[in-house]
């Protein structure tokens, strides 16, 4: 959803900090490329669970970081005005579940850091709302996957 703001004002804006606006566009970029990569490696982690409780917690995190990908390239095309998509990345294999479970436990923690990041650099409220629904839900898939490794580690 473009906001119909000439992509101009964008550089008046930023004219002081330049670098500034750049690194937020290149912080969603990375941001899209992580949401797609935890996708898919949930994907994986999902056929690897023997459980449908463990398969579901993992399912509620999938599901997400195909919204959350797409809400971050609504903010991209809200800040520029151009749509994009990031190619799928390649995603690690693992031989236990626990150890993918473990990764991505400290993988949504980080998340949570990065886009913390982005919210204080976004222009304005709707932008910043979109990225603490972001950042609540990585919060929740990180409680989730501890929950999940607490069922592994017995």
């Amino acid at each position: 959803m473009y906001f119909g703001i000439n992509p101009e004002y964008y550089e008046d804006l930023y004219r002081e900090h330049l670098p500034k606006r750049e690194n937020l566009l290149d912080l969603i970029k990375e941001a899209m490329k992580d949401e797609r990569h935890d996708r898919i490696k949930y994907k994986n982690m999902m056929e690897m669970s023997k459980t449908e409780k463990i398969r579901k917690q993992i399912e509620f995190a999938y599901m997400d970081e195909g919204k959350h990908y797409k809400m971050f390239q609504q903010i991209y095309y809200a800040l520029t005005g151009k749509m994009i998509d990031i190619p799928a990345p390649q995603v690690e294999t693992y031989n236990k579940l626990i150890d993918a479970v473990e990764t991505s436990i400290n993988g949504e923690l980080e998340a949570v850091e990065l886009y913390r990041k982005i919210q204080s650099m976004l222009p304005n409220m709707k932008l910043r709302d979109m990225l603490f629904e972001i950042i609540t839900d990585e919060q929740e898939h990180a409680t989730r996957f501890v929950y999940v490794f607490s069922i592994l580690d017995k």
